[in-house]
């Protein structure tokens, strides 16, 4: 029932904004993000059961809380990141974007880097 408002929304908001572009291409540019920030909205009770469910499959499989806050941290940067993005393009600001995407991947990147210096780690004592 949700993706159905959600659905009901996005396509409410778009041609709204559609028909205000042609007047006036801030409110059409305004409907958007709000539109965007409403349909937000109507995720967060799904986003917290995932992950309420994410947390229970990692606690009932013994993995250690700082592999599950992690992994929270690259899925919730790589969301919010890909929804400003969005939000940008549909704004008409592709650069902005771009820069929203690199900006996500640095820090994507940086969430990786212990793990990836564990696992440099552990490779490196087998070597003799």
């Amino acid at each position: 029932m949700d993706m159905l408002k959600a659905s009901g929304l996005a396509v409410c908001a778009a041609l709204c904004a559609l028909i205000l572009r042609r007047l006036r291409p801030e409110l059409g540019a305004a409907i958007s993000l709000a539109a965007g920030v409403m349909m937000l909205a109507l995720c967060v009770p799904q986003l917290l059961s995932v992950a309420e469910g994410i947390a229970s499959l990692a606690r009932s499989g013994g993995i250690r809380d700082a592999y599950l806050t992690s992994l929270m941290k690259v899925a919730g940067v790589s969301l919010l990141s890909d929804f400003a993005a969005q939000t940008c393009r549909d704004a008409g600001e592709e650069g902005l974007a771009v820069k929203t995407e690199l900006c996500a991947r640095i820090m994507l990147l940086s969430l990786a880097l212990p793990y990836m210096q564990s696992l440099l780690s552990a490779v490196l004592s087998l070597s003799p």
